[in-house]
């Protein structure tokens, strides 16, 4: 027993010396792992999360000075089905003064628009329809909100977040 007992055991530490949870790649090969950083979201202590980015700007609004955005999206290592972002939206020069909103929710890796078959797209929202946003990955620092039809908006205003 004893001769089998220390190969096994040998075997085992070698295995477990050899594991690497921090060289894990992306599960979503549409992401650009360069551009995730691992990191824990407050809150979740055991969820380890890529943060692919976060992005920020000051989009149109019709009645107020503009929504300041900011984005920031994390990728569930083990499971794209638990891809998470957090949206704060602070609408700017309200009659009652600057008004935040934030909110959360899962997000998804669409392939491509009408107009670019290979765009990459982060849907966020998939798992609530009424209130879905898409936003086109224009390169790698810049994403581009989107319209419900996932076509771009035809503005001359400025629909794009830059990576921080």
């Amino acid at each position: 027993m004893k001769e089998i007992l220390l190969p096994v055991c040998i075997i085992m530490l070698f295995i477990a010396c050899n594991s690497r949870p921090d060289s894990t790649p992306a599960t979503n090969p549409n992401i650009d792992s360069a551009l995730a950083v691992k990191t824990k979201i407050p809150g979740e202590p055991d969820a380890t999360r890529m943060l692919i980015g976060v992005f920020e700007g000051v989009l149109p609004c019709a009645d107020c000075e503009g929504v300041k955005t900011e984005l920031t999206l994390y990728q569930d290592v083990a499971n794209a089905d638990n891809n998470s972002y957090i949206l704060t939206e602070t609408y700017l020069g309200i009659n009652t003064g600057d008004t935040t909103f934030t909110s959360k929710g899962k997000w998804d890796v669409l392939k491509g628009i009408k107009t670019d078959k290979e765009a990459t797209v982060f849907f966020l929202n998939y798992d609530s329809p009424d209130e879905s946003k898409y936003y086109l990955k224009e390169d790698e620092a810049t994403i581009v909100m989107l319209d419900k039809e996932q076509n771009r908006i035809q503005s001359s205003l400025n629909y794009a977040l830059k990576k921080k």
